[in-house]
């Protein structure tokens, strides 16, 4: 099997010919590991055994101030309070001039044998840091159509992506949309059901190709409720907010499970040992039958140790084989 072989036979619930390793890296980590500066996405991948390349085309958060680190923007203040902002919420048009990166990226990685991902947002991350969580909270009580409005904005333009990119030549689509913290829901399932599910379904309704969902956090009191939208695979299965081997156990035949190294010790500040140790265990119970993806437990961010990268990186090459 090639990668894209192998990630689509993951995706699907099947038992490849080794556990495909798809995951994303911190631009200064990618400088960190790769010892240079000269390289692609392509380099970075035959480097670390990645079996994807990804696209991101992320529709924007709206905001007064934003800072960013080498690959995630933080938002300090949201920007749409009112109905009178809402002017604010404008979305880059999807035309010809946009659409050439895509074909940029298609043209360039359409024969390396990479499965190929598109990675967007279907608009829960953009209402809750476009109004922030206290905004949206009052919002909610006081206003709730205002978030409807800004929320189907999001939807009309994730599915006008779709519309135009999935025919093009991409394997998979990720969507990346936190809507928890490790604790549990940023909202009540109540609202997660009534608010959040019937706009999630438009979009996954009008996703054709083999979709991974991200959010970070505890997932599990809406669990049922979001795998009902018919996902291939979520990530990354936070450790410390759920059990990835009890959600291997209840959920392991419904859905493909992409995750989860630990960010918050492992990766960090453990030791090669502990790595390879971690490494080893996630892929022998959690691959055992297939549909699994090993990964990071969000992304490789640039305060990993590059020792645990690299051992990362070591350990699933000896490891994945079926």
């Amino acid at each position: 099997m090639n990668s894209r072989e192998r990630v689509l036979t993951a995706l699907k619930g099947g038992q490849p010919d080794k556990v495909p390793f798809v995951d994303s890296m911190d631009a200064r980590m990618q400088v960190s590991v790769m010892q240079r500066t000269d390289f692609d996405q392509k380099d970075l991948a035959d480097f670390m055994g990645f079996d994807a390349l990804t696209l991101n085309l992320y529709p924007p958060f709206f905001v007064k101030r934003q800072y960013a680190s080498s690959q995630i923007d933080f938002v300090s203040e949201p920007a749409i309070h009112t109905r009178e902002d809402m002017d604010k919420a404008v979305f880059p048009q999807i035309d010809a001039e946009y659409m050439q990166q895509v074909e940029q990226f298609l043209e360039r990685y359409h024969q390396t044998g990479y499965a190929l991902g598109l990675v967007t947002r279907i608009g829960c991350a953009g209402i809750l840091n476009s109004m922030g969580i206290d905004g949206f909270s009052y919002a909610m009580a006081d206003d709730p159509e205002m978030v409807e409005i800004l929320f189907d904005r999001y939807v009309e333009w994730v599915c006008e992506l779709l519309d135009k990119t999935q025919s093009l030549g991409f394997d998979f689509v990720k969507f990346s949309d936190d809507i928890a913290y490790k604790t549990g829901p940023m909202f009540s399932p109540a609202t997660f059901r009534e608010f959040f599910l019937p706009r999630m379904k438009i979009v996954a309704d009008q996703t054709r190709l083999p979709w991974i969902y991200h959010s970070d956090g505890n997932l599990l009191p809406v669990f049922d409720d979001l795998i009902s939208l018919g996902m291939n695979a979520v990530n990354p299965i936070e450790p410390g907010a759920m059990d990835i081997f009890e959600i291997k156990r209840i959920y392991g035949k419904r859905i493909c499970i992409h995750g989860n190294i630990d960010l918050h010790y492992t990766l960090t500040l453990g030791t090669p040992e502990e790595v390879d140790a971690e490494v080893k265990e996630k892929i022998e119970k959690i691959g055992d039958g297939g549909g699994y993806i090993v990964a990071s437990a969000n992304s490789i961010t640039d305060y990993c140790k590059v020792e645990n990268v690299l051992a990362m990186r070591d350990a699933i090459q000896n490891y994945r084989n079926y």
